[in-house]
């Protein structure tokens, strides 16, 4: 292979969250700053993204700024960048993750017992604490 044959590009693979949405959706990740509003045109679906502490919140808030109206929240595990887990943020999604699907992976001999021990508090936590306390979060919407 000669230096000037074209190499296949990497692509990074689609969000997760846009395979619900319809083609055309604006991706807005508020970490980058300010969203302005004339960018969203009405009736457009929109995705608002943050990964900080407190990100449920804080999407809402700017979701209400700018008149998006949500339809759907997503909790993203562990990271925007790297996605292994988007669960609903609703009792019974969270519920069917932490006692169905969240385990402790095999080989982790001396930190099972700790690892066990996160999950088991987890499990009894109240349900709306991943959504809160997870700073990976989604929101769908659309401007009315």
């Amino acid at each position: 292979m000669s230096s000037a044959e074209p190499v296949g590009q990497l692509r990074r693979p689609a969000s997760p969250w846009l395979q619900l949405c319809p083609p055309g959706t604006v991706e807005i990740d508020i970490r980058s700053g300010p969203v302005d509003e004339h960018q969203l045109s009405a009736g457009h679906p929109v995705v608002l993204m943050d990964q900080r502490p407190l990100s449920r919140q804080r999407l809402r808030q700017v979701a209400r700024r700018l008149g998006v109206v949500l339809e759907r929240e997503f909790v993203v595990l562990p990271t925007l960048g790297r996605p292994m887990v988007v669960v609903d943020d609703a009792e019974q999604a969270i519920r069917y993750f932490w006692t169905a699907v969240a385990t402790v992976p095999p080989g982790l001999a001396f930190t099972a017992v700790p690892a066990s021990a996160l999950l088991g508090v987890a499990r009894r936590t109240p349900w709306r604490w991943t959504g809160a306390f997870a700073p990976a979060r989604v929101v769908i919407g659309r401007r009315p």
